[in-house]
């Protein structure tokens, strides 16, 4: 029989066949390391849920995949940017620990002001709808008598 028209050519490789297979992968993988995937950290998905809430009629929102490289490389350029001098702001103050204020500084810094006024109020009410309050100060529990 041809290998076109035999039963196993038809149904794919046998059981034995896939085994061998298995094997040598296994065996000339021995010496060598595996590749990992280069991890690509992007905002994609973020940008359209946020595009999705902002819509005010209900309609399918859409972007090109060149639009969304441009805002995702925006976000991408501005969050370096407020990091670096939220950084920069807290080695200045010979301080170890990035707080709030440094970055609320590095925006008002880095942003016109007319958007550094609107990014610090959208920042504020998602610290108090997500954030729930300082974490400095323990919350005051009341004590039932």
């Amino acid at each position: 029989m041809s290998p076109k028209s035999s039963p196993v050519a038809k149904r794919g490789k046998s059981k034995k066949d896939k085994k061998e297979k298995v094997k040598k992968v296994k065996k000339e993988d021995d010496g060598e390391k595996r590749r990992k995937k280069s991890s690509y950290a992007s905002y994609n998905t973020y940008i359209h849920r946020l595009m999705r809430t902002q819509d005010k009629k209900g309609n399918k929102v859409q972007i090109t995949a060149k639009g969304m490289a441009i805002v995702n490389s925006f976000v991408v350029d501005l969050f370096d940017r407020l990091a670096g001098e939220a950084g920069r702001l807290t080695t200045h103050a010979q301080v170890k620990t990035l707080s709030s204020k440094a970055v609320m500084a590095a925006v008002k810094l880095q942003l016109p002001k007319e958007l550094a006024t609107h990014a610090l109020a959208a920042g504020a009410s998602a610290v108090g709808t997500f954030g729930g309050g300082d974490v400095t100060k323990p919350k005051k529990s009341k004590k039932k008598n």
